[in-house]
């Protein structure tokens, strides 16, 4: 598997989409801290609010990025040279998850800095900060989970567009959960969806250790899930 990972490493390097990513993940720290210090608007949390445009990005970016792998052949002359099926299937998805948190992670932290040179750390809540930190980058790591299981299981470039439709209707129910926060059955599916959680972190997160236990849980489940499908997919 170890190849099969530079080798996915080396093509992201080289992919202009996946770059842009990276680059936009610090520009926008920077960018969405200065408007909101001009608009006199700037906290600790609002950093947060860039979460769900992010993770359509690069669910979007990560679905082509492994659907260029059945385009190209790619998966078939990796099992033609003796790669397991696990392997590649892990090594993609490890890949997602690079894809999906290295732009976050940089842009967590150039909002960190400008957020110190403005505002500096006397209303910040450490521990409040770091869960919420934490919920997101493993609600990251849930839908790159989501994403490489649509891509590796649907075997056609649609898998590369499938994920970030599917981000449209988990936005929309996140936001009509908001608004119907009566309905247990409703808030506890809105507690699940890692999608929902993102939406959330504007303020300190009230249960964030539930939060990452579901994203845990997803994770497990799909790339479990997706293995094994995978592992039965005649490619031929």
């Amino acid at each position: 598997m170890n190849k099969l990972l530079k080798v996915n490493i080396s093509l992201m390097k080289y992919r202009f989409d996946v770059k842009c990513c990276i680059v936009l993940g610090a520009v926008l720290g920077v960018v969405e801290t200065v408007a909101c210090h001009l608009k006199d608007d700037l906290t600790w949390f609002g950093m947060f609010e860039m979460g769900v445009l992010m993770v359509m990005m690069m669910s979007a970016v990560g679905g082509l990025f492994i659907s260029r792998d059945y385009s190209n052949n790619t998966i078939r002359n990796k099992l033609t040279v003796g790669h397991k099926r696990n392997d590649i299937y892990l090594a993609n998805q490890i890949t997602e998850i690079l894809i999906f948190c290295l732009p976050l992670i940089l842009y967590i932290i150039t909002s960190v800095i400008c957020n110190i040179c403005f505002i500096g750390t006397k209303d910040l809540d450490i521990s409040a900060f770091t869960k919420n930190v934490m919920v997101c980058l493993l609600a990251n790591i849930a839908i790159s989970a989501i994403t490489t299981f649509i891509a590796m299981t649907v075997k056609s470039n649609a898998g590369g567009v499938l994920p970030i439709i599917l981000m449209y209707p988990l936005l929309f129910f996140s936001v009509m959960a908001e608004e119907f926060q009566d309905i247990k059955w409703l808030k506890t599916i809105n507690d699940i969806s890692p999608l929902s959680q993102l939406t959330i972190l504007l303020t300190p997160d009230k249960n964030p250790w539930t939060h990452i236990f579901y994203s845990v849980l997803i994770t497990i489940v799909f790339i479990l899930g997706g293995m094994a499908i995978f592992r039965r997919t005649d490619l031929k």
